[in-house]
């Protein structure tokens, strides 16, 4: 919350600066443009390296600037107006196409239409180029910041990652307690990997875009590619082995294992809590470790229990224990910052440019209505349209733009994702416009109110990135103290604040019905996908794959994980749509807990570092194969797969690994053709 709160105040303070200097000056008109220009391109301004800000700067600048002089101009022909930005809805939806970025400056480019429509200005020229310093002086207080601390986003990138690695472990802990239920541990597991996975995938993009982080020559730049390298490798030993928990705690259940086994574990989860409160630093912080006495008094303590264990309790304890030697490790090795030690993950060269996200996309391939971001943009411009219709057909109001800003905000590809921007949208108006009305009875001084709305547009930054419904109850106050003071009326502002949201959020919802995009629609397909991605991964694991090299292992890696979290994003999706009922959903999350368990015996068996003999377990190869790519409509299951799951001999553990993912696939085909 730290680093969202010292964002959001240089952020706050950077657009209030302006509108303080011009309205002290007495200049109204410029101190407007240059407060909105800089307040809403500063929703453009994403988290990213030095030359990636730049560009977004530079972009975001243009199409702000070219925006508002376009419909400036127009809006004295109200029908000109109404089909140039009807237009302009399709256009900037259509911005998506180019990835996350483009999007969003897409997205917030029609919010400008919005702005620039309710100010009405009277000179377009001059709040045109009032909108343009606006831009520009966010854009360069930002990229000076950049400039002065250009690791800052990525250290806190790597700080969340690591506390999202922390709550992971800690659910896993839970799993040796027998109190605890493991179907709810499991979805909540399922729920964090995913985090990680998204916080993984923003540390690539942050670090191996950036040239100068990436030149072999800085030093600072070599130490966060070794942090970020090292981050990999822990999630790899915090998911590396799926045990079968509930036959773990029957044969622990007498004795002290289970208790020193989460006790260890939720030891080093703290450990990397502590790591990611300093980690935001290049110093050495070896000498803060807190992996001490109590850890190596409990670490003793289970070995010395091994004692009392059979052979087959052992061989679990023994690897458990490995386990959790190899994380201890790799937390003490990410505490290290001195290029002495910087970690090599291979011998062979890592081609980092593969590992980024593209944004390269091709415009003509989506101008078709299979393409889901042209469905939206469709969409968009025809709410833009009806909302057109509608308010020329309502009593004039200088605050009808309100509609269009909720279409929006809350209108998305999704019904799922609009049905929950609808609720935290309305939620946060109403809770705002309560708290709006008690500060305008208790307080009557304009200037004590101008003071609250400016907190109140620091806690609207604070949230926004993390908690959407408080920022809008932020926000909601802002303008009403602001809009009222300088306009009066208040009640009119309330009255036109709820009625065109209310509406905008109503043509939002009506609209998901209108080139719909179902993902229960799309579920079928995910899987499989899914189950692809895990079979890439199995088969480069094992060593199937000729010219195997570690560049091929981490992309198969990363596309399991991402497919999963593709697969987990959808079925979460398409339990809120209208039609959930038809949807088996507890069929769905035991498909993608079955995926995750076999990831994770795929990852274990690949830190093996054990070359296989395919010859020797063709049939089951075979199997497993045909499992992953959902033909088995009747799966094989071996005889000795039934007794064999729950042990973990020392002598053929990796065999057994290979038989615990037939069962595992057997499971998965056998459930997909059940129930498709």
């Amino acid at each position: 919350m730290g680093e969202y709160f010292s964002d959001a105040l240089r952020t706050t303070l950077t657009v209030l600066f302006p509108i303080i200097i011009f309205f002290y000056l007495g200049n109204q008109e410029a101190a407007t443009g240059i407060g909105v220009g800089a307040l809403l391109i500063s929703l453009t301004d994403l988290p990213d390296n030095r030359l990636n800000k730049l560009k977004n700067a530079l972009i975001s600048i243009a199409v702000f600037f070219l925006t508002t002089f376009l419909v400036s101009q127009i809006l004295v022909f109200q029908l000109w107006a109404a089909i140039v930005i009807t237009f302009l809805a399709l256009l900037f939806s259509m911005f998506a196409v180019y990835g996350q970025k483009m999007g969003l400056i897409g997205t917030m480019a029609l919010i400008v239409c919005t702005f620039v429509m309710g100010l009405h200005p009277a000179r377009p020229l001059y709040f045109s180029g009032y909108m343009l310093v606006g831009g520009v002086w966010y854009y360069l207080v930002s990229v000076i910041q950049t400039l002065m601390r250009p690791y800052r986003s990525l250290n806190h990138a790597i700080f969340e990652c690591l506390l999202a690695s922390a709550a992971f472990l800690k659910v896993k802990a839970k799993n040796y307690d027998p109190t605890l239920q493991l179907d709810h541990q499991q979805k909540e597991i399922i729920k964090l990997h995913i985090r990680v996975n998204q916080k993984h995938e923003l540390i690539r993009n942050l670090l191996l875009t950036d040239r100068y982080a990436m030149d072999p020559s800085n030093r600072k730049g070599r130490i966060l590619l070794d942090r970020a390298g090292l981050l990999i490798d822990l999630y790899e030993q915090l998911n590396a082995v799926h045990f079968d928990y509930e036959s773990i705690r029957k044969s622990l259940s007498k004795g002290k294992s289970l208790v020193l086994i989460a006790g260890l574990i939720r030891i080093l989860a703290e450990e990397i809590e502590d790591l990611g409160r300093h980690v935001r630093s290049v110093k050495n912080i070896e000498s803060q470790s807190k992996i001490n006495s109590n850890f190596t008094a409990d670490h003793a303590s289970l070995v010395a229990e091994m004692a009392k264990l059979d052979d087959h309790q052992k061989d679990f304890v023994r690897n458990v224990i490995s386990n959790i030697d190899e994380i201890a490790k790799i937390i003490t090795s990410i505490r290290k910052s001195d290029l002495d030690s910087i970690h090599l993950p291979s011998k062979e060269i890592i081609e980092y440019p593969l590992f980024i996200s593209s944004d390269r996309f091709s415009l003509k391939d989506h101008l078709s209505l299979k393409s889901p971001i042209f469905r939206f943009s469709l969409r968009m411009a025809i709410c833009f349209l009806f909302g057109f219709i509608l308010i020329y057909q309502l009593e004039a109001s200088r605050y009808s733009y309100w509609l269009f800003l909720t279409l929006v905000i809350v209108a998305r590809p999704k019904f799922s994702i609009t049905w929950k921007r609808n609720f935290q949208r309305l939620k946060g108006s109403l809770g705002g416009i309560a708290i709006g009305l008690l500060l305008i009875y208790f307080i009557k001084s304009p200037a004590v109110l101008l003071s609250i709305s400016a907190v109140c547009l620091l806690g609207f930054y604070a949230f926004n990135r993390i908690n959407y419904t408080l920022s809008v109850m932020f926000i909601t106050p802002a303008v009403i103290l602001t809009l009222g003071s300088y306009h009066g009326h208040f009640d009119h502002i309330v009255h036109d604040r709820i009625l065109f949201t209310l509406i905008g959020c109503a043509i939002a919802i009506i609209a998901t019905y209108l080139f719909p995009i179902w993902d229960s629609k799309q579920l079928h397909q995910k899987i499989k996908e899914a189950a692809d991605a895990s079979l890439k991964y199995f088969l480069i694991s094992i060593d199937k794959f000729q010219n195997h090299n570690e560049n091929m292992a981490r992309m198969a890696r990363k596309n399991a994980n991402l497919s999963l979290s593709a697969l987990s994003e959808s079925i979460e999706s398409a339990s809120q749509e209208p039609w959930q009922s038809n949807i088996k959903i507890e069929y769905l999350y035991q498909v993608q807990v079955t995926i995750y368990k076999i990831n994770a015996m795929i990852t274990s068996i690949y830190l093996t570092g054990e070359r296989i003999d395919l010859d020797n377990k063709n049939e089951l190869m075979k199997n497993i194969v045909g499992n992953l790519q959902l033909k088995n409509e009747h799966p094989v299951v071996l005889e000795s797969d039934q007794n064999s799951s729950n042990t973990y001999r020392s002598q053929d553990l990796l065999q057994q690994k290979l038989r615990d993912i037939h069962i595992l696939s057997s499971e998965l085909t056998a459930e997909y053709h059940l129930n498709h």
